[in-house]
């Protein structure tokens, strides 16, 4: 059998990069609570700094992500190669993706310095949004197509990219 590269194996390989980043920001965020929490010294001083630069960083991952993730693919819509669509729609995913985690991460790392729980839900809440943008063939044929018939392309894994 051939290792054909179809539509659905794209998919595939989204899903996994997806669920791998998804992995690597909880792994993160548990392994810094679980310091935190054991943690018996005294944290950095309170500092309003942190508290707004987290803050401030994770709106701007959030507004960032979404900013260019929709830029990028509204490229897509007068591209008319199937293959160019979907390497479009996984390169904007990618760049979504990454400005999340490297905003959970950050404030990871805020929270891990001032003990402050703050830090922790933002990175918490990015993760989540990590989460819930993860890559669904209804998504792409919204974002890379104008009319329903080239839509029903995206579903049919028989096409070879």
């Amino acid at each position: 059998m051939e290792n054909q590269n179809t539509i659905g194996t794209q998919f595939k390989a989204m899903k996994i990069l997806h669920a791998a980043l998804c992995i690597g920001v909880i792994v993160i965020l548990a392994v810094m609570r679980y310091l935190v929490k054991q943690d018996t010294a005294s944290a950095l001083q309170d500092n309003q700094v942190f508290q707004i630069a987290g803050a401030a960083i994770g709106f701007i991952g959030v507004l960032g992500s979404r900013f260019l993730f929709f830029n990028k693919t509204r490229v897509a819509l007068n591209t008319p190669s199937l293959t160019e669509k979907i390497n479009i729609y996984r390169a904007a995913l990618i760049i979504q993706m990454a400005l999340l985690e490297g905003g959970a991460i950050i404030n990871s790392i805020f929270y891990f310095l001032t003990k402050n729980d703050l830090h922790f839900f933002i990175a918490l809440g990015l993760l989540l949004f990590m989460i819930f943008g993860r890559p669904t063939r209804t998504m792409a044929s919204m974002l890379l197509f104008n009319n329903m018939e080239d839509k029903q392309q995206i579903y049919d894994d028989s096409i070879a990219l």
